[in-house]
């Protein structure tokens, strides 16, 4: 049975971790030569990790997790105050998804076959301590990667955009998302840590002994609203 579209998640949360890596190693897991990883400061781009816990959603209860690299299209102009903040004044940030499990078949097979999502179905455990979060992914019982974040502040209304780039055959999609959360952000301070394991799903991602030292940012949203629809723009892909 096909998907119904815009996808609805009418009560979800998440929490979403960014450290810095080389770019070098995050430009090798770009599929087309436009797409430019963000970068903090040279020779350092992003990797975030992110935890989302769909409460509601048209599609039933599910769980997500993703690693992902903020990019920019056909650009390169360095983002000292972060790319998660960027979203919301460059229209061309978007994060290029390098995987994204989740805990149902119809999450799964709706990601992969409208967006091209890189997904599985896997397990997704949340350990929630006051105000720590700790993740944890792993597919058919191997553990994937996991990460931890500290609420990084008391919880405010907010609207940002979200978008996303994917590989769906031999097009580059584009997708846009607007975002009503209650949540919080911090850079400065921000406190938590990413583990990748060896798993083959992460193939290509630099090793965690390369990330900084201290984390980029950190975002805790108690409350999350949006619809998910098709991918705005298409771009035929062009290879490195």
């Amino acid at each position: 049975m096909a998907t119904q579209l815009p996808i609805v998640y009418r009560r979800a949360r998440a929490w979403v971790l960014a450290v810095s890596a080389p770019s070098r190693e995050l430009r090798g897991l770009l599929p087309d030569r436009r797409l430019r990883p963000v970068e903090v400061r040279p020779g350092r781009g992003v990797l975030a990790a992110a935890l989302f816990d769909y409460q509601d959603t048209s599609i039933g209860p599910y769980r997500e997790a993703a690693l992902s690299v903020p990019c920019r299209w056909e650009r390169s102009t360095r983002v000292p105050l972060l790319p998660l903040l960027a979203e919301r004044y460059l229209d061309d940030v978007g994060h290029w998804v390098a995987l994204l499990p989740v805990t149902t078949q119809v999450a799964d097979e709706a990601g992969r076959t409208i967006w091209g999502y890189p997904k599985f179905v896997g397990e997704i455990d949340i350990e929630e301590r006051g105000d720590r979060v700790r993740c944890n992914v792993s597919d058919a019982g191997e553990r994937v990667f996991g990460f931890e974040v500290e609420r990084p502040g008391p919880s405010r209304p907010m609207r940002f955009p979200l978008r996303t780039y994917s590989l769906l055959d031999d097009e580059i999609h584009f997708t846009e998302i607007d975002v009503d959360a209650l949540g919080s952000r911090r850079m400065i301070g921000a406190r938590g840590s990413l583990s990748l394991s060896t798993h083959r799903r992460l193939a290509g991602l630099p090793p965690a002994e390369r990330f900084g030292r201290r984390p980029l940012e950190a975002r805790w949203f108690d409350e999350y609203r949006l619809e998910l629809d098709r991918a705005s723009t298409r771009y035929r892909l062009k290879r490195h």
